[in-house]
C-alpha cells in the first residue's frame, strides 16, 4: 500500500466570512467517516485550525484510487472544497 495525503482548500462554493465549523459539510463527514469505517484505509483526517481547510491521509493502493474515491466527497461535488492529492512518504508513523 502507499500513502496519499489529499488537501481541501476553499472551493467556488464556500461561503465567505464563515469559519470551516459554519459550513455546510456534515456529507463530507459523513462520507469520509463512513470510508474510514469500511475500509480503514483513513489514516488522519482533520481540519486546519486557521479556516483554510483540511487534509486526509490515505493508505491506499494508487493515485487513481485516491483521486476517485475523493471525487465522491459530496463537499467535492459540490465544490465547497478543492482539491490536491500527493503521493506522500511518512518518515515515521508518529504524527
Amino acid at each position: 500500500m502507499n500513502y496519499f495525503v489529499i488537501l481541501f482548500t476553499q472551493g467556488e462554493n464556500w461561503e465567505q466570512g464563515k469559519k470551516i465549523w459554519e459550513q455546510d459539510l456534515e456529507k463530507h463527514r459523513d462520507f469520509w467517516r463512513e470510508y474510514g469505517e469500511k475500509t480503514d484505509k483513513v489514516i488522519g483526517a482533520g481540519p486546519f485550525t486557521d479556516d483554510t481547510g483540511g487534509m486526509i491521509i490515505l493508505e491506499i493502493e494508487s493515485l487513481d484510487e485516491a483521486t476517485r474515491i475523493v471525487n465522491l466527497d459530496p463537499a467535492v461535488i459540490g465544490e465547497i472544497f478543492k482539491t490536491t492529492v500527493h503521493p506522500w512518504h511518512p518518515l515515521s508513523k508518529r504524527f
